[in-house]
């Protein structure tokens, strides 16, 4: 479905930015099976993650920072990794100091777990993630108003008959059908982070949240199991490229 133009930061890397912004119109997506009505966006956050090609040896990724942008270029969130053979990271604001901390874990039945590093209380300083491996999708419960959400990837069509991938965040209720939108992640040639292409695996976009996701989930928090998102694509990745290198064996 496709939803009026909304304006947004040009798709250049916050590095290449000059003092001269460069704005530029892209139309924002629906996921298919949703109505307009159901998603109004609000803020655009643009996470410059690199992620990894698709022909290189199974190595982990080198990229230990990434950066998440505002619409008008000033720096909203830093995610960094401990070490490079870690998925362990930190989410900071540049004014809250570290707001999450993500212990990572790669394989099946080991769920990653959100801490989150500010919470007044104890009960509610945790988020488990539950993953499966046979699906992309990652459910959690928001341990601060013990609603359910869930990430998955979906697929709709624009007016040129054009197909755009997009990662959904949604809120699970009872007898809403698939829920309704919270957040999405745009990848398409515009939105995806300049120097990766379609082929890439983990590589950022625009995350576009709805006017009202503040009264349902926390900003950071979004950010933060959307990032999860991007490194179990890493890790699928990984898998696959270490099945060819065996295969070559």
């Amino acid at each position: 479905m496709y939803i009026d133009e909304k304006t947004f930061v040009n798709d250049i890397p916050p590095t290449k930015w000059t003092q001269e912004w460069q704005v530029k119109s892209w139309p924002v997506f629906i996921a298919s099976g949703s109505t307009a009505d159901s998603f109004n966006p609000g803020t655009t956050l643009s996470i410059d993650a690199h992620g990894i090609g698709a022909f290189r040896l199974p190595l982990p990724s080198s990229e230990m920072e990434i950066s998440i942008y505002h619409a008008d270029g000033s720096l909203a969130y830093v995610s960094k990794r401990e070490k490079r053979c870690s998925g362990n990271s930190v989410l900071s604001h540049p004014k809250l100091g570290d707001l999450l901390n993500t212990l990572y874990f790669c394989g099946p039945n080991r769920d990653p777990v959100i801490h989150l590093l500010q919470s007044p209380a104890p009960e509610t300083s945790s988020v488990e993630l539950a993953t499966k491996w046979t699906s992309r999708s990652t459910a959690f419960v928001d341990p601060v108003s013990g609603k359910s959400f869930e990430w998955s990837y979906a697929r709709t069509k624009i007016a040129d008959g054009r197909k755009v991938n997009l990662i959904v965040l949604r809120r699970k209720e009872e007898g809403e059908g698939k829920g309704k939108i919270v957040a999405q992640l745009i990848r398409d040639h515009e939105t995806r982070t300049a120097g990766t292409t379609k082929c890439s695996a983990g590589n950022g976009g625009q995350l576009v949240l709805d006017q009202h996701a503040s009264s349902e989930l926390d900003e950071a928090l979004i950010v933060a199991t959307c990032l999860v998102m991007l490194k179990r694509e890493l890790d699928r990745r990984r898998a696959i490229q270490f099945m060819v290198l065996a295969g070559a064996i």
